[in-house]
């Protein structure tokens, strides 16, 4: 819808020049005329009274009329006005860095009047499409904070039902999403596919609801046959359930691939390496890590459990990171350890925690002292077979 009436700001610190460009525009019963006399003056009116076009002398005492457009393009309550610089100037290049700096348009003061009011009504239809497409824009963002909202609605509640049928699983959904954000982060996925993991991990466990309690508050390691089969429906039942969220379905696929291994003796579809969604492979050392809880395993105990589990059932990459994920959120240290590349490695340095490479083989224990020697061996074995995320030394 086009707007039937305009705000024009004139500043000028000629009077007469002012008065004429009025003059011009006043036959005009849909432009509403602001002037000022300098920049200072002009930048103070265009802030209370949000002109359309901005029509601006190029020499003033103050500020020039390059230097006025800048303070008006970085203001983000102006920074859509029209600026239409009236000057005598003829030179190409000084053309050139006005329209660089933001400058729409240059009129010469001795224009025609008909050319004057023929821009002026021109720049005014682009600014009506402008004002639209912002109004547009701004009714898509409150959608999205809407859709956002929901969200939020939908996990909480989600979420409530399964802490009433399965015990303590906020507080490993809780736990999920911030290991979901670390080891997205350390891959370096995009933002659009990491909302969508760190969702799946806070509802991995929701197809649960669809599973006998007896079944679902026992570790998989205590099952029977009969029983690991019916436990092993819930990745199935819980992408059901998030299919139907508009926009999710690729976070269904992660939640039904969870328990699918690295070496391809996953359940439901025996997908190996790369055939799993690195969203699942995310899930799946959260399933590690949940039964790990579930038997109330030491900090010692789970480090070397995700390690048996490189190469098995983990993506030894994500493996890496997960143990980083434990070693830097262990409660009980004494000492103060910091995380360090391979290559920062230096003799007289203490190794805080076991160093592996990505295939699972132990290089070197913590609490070694690195000497010229051992670094070699170090820095020879990562070259052929990487240590991934670093190593963990105590801070001096």
């Amino acid at each position: 819808m086009i707007n039937n009436n305009y705000t024009i700001l004139i500043v000028d610190d000629e009077k007469t020049a002012v008065n004429i460009l009025k003059g011009i525009l006043s036959k005009h019963n849909e432009y509403t005329l602001y002037e000022a006399y300098n920049a200072t003056d002009g930048l103070m009116i265009a802030q209370k009274v949000k002109p359309d076009i901005i029509i601006s002398d190029y020499y003033m005492p103050d500020k020039n009329g390059l230097e006025f457009c800048k303070d008006i393009r970085r203001n983000p309550e102006l920074s859509s006005a029209i600026f239409i610089l009236l000057t005598a100037e003829t030179s190409v290049e000084k053309k050139i860095e006005g329209l660089e700096t933001g400058v729409d348009d240059y009129i010469e003061k001795n224009v025609s009047l008909k050319v004057l009011e023929g821009k002026i009504k021109a720049f005014l239809k682009i600014k009506s499409l402008q004002n639209e497409l912002l109004l547009e824009k701004e009714k898509l963002r409150n959608a999205n904070e809407q859709l956002e909202r929901n969200f939020k609605e939908i996990v909480y509640v989600l979420l409530k039902i399964l802490e009433i049928i399965i015990p303590k699983a906020k507080m490993r959904s809780d736990n999920a999403k911030r290991i979901a954000q670390y080891i997205s982060e350390k891959l370096g996925i995009d933002e659009d596919t990491k909302k969508k993991i760190i969702f799946s991990a806070q509802l991995h466990e929701i197809g649960k609801v669809g599973i006998p309690h007896k079944i679902i508050s026992s570790s998989p390691k205590l099952l029977t046959q009969e029983e690991l089969e019916a436990y092993n429906q819930y990745p199935i039942i819980g992408s059901v359930i998030v299919s139907s969220i508009t926009g999710y379905e690729e976070t269904a696929g992660y939640i039904y691939h969870q328990l699918e291994n690295f070496d391809g003796s996953g359940k439901p579809d025996g997908l190996i390496k790369d055939q799993i969604p690195v969203g699942a492979k995310i899930l799946r050392a959260i399933t590690i890590i949940d039964e790990l809880t579930m038997e109330n395993s030491s900090y010692e105990e789970s480090i070397e459990a995700v390690r048996l589990s490189m190469n098995k059932k983990l993506d030894p990459v994500i493996a890496s990171h997960l143990l980083n994920y434990l070693i830097e959120n262990r409660s009980d240290k004494t000492r103060e350890i910091i995380n360090i590349s391979v290559e920062a490695l230096k003799p007289g340095m203490i190794v805080a925690e076991d160093v592996f490479s990505i295939t699972g083989v132990k290089i070197i224990p913590k609490d070694i002292t690195i000497n010229e020697r051992i670094l070699n061996i170090i820095l020879e074995r990562h070259s052929v077979d990487p240590i991934i995320g670093g190593i963990y030394i105590y801070k001096k």
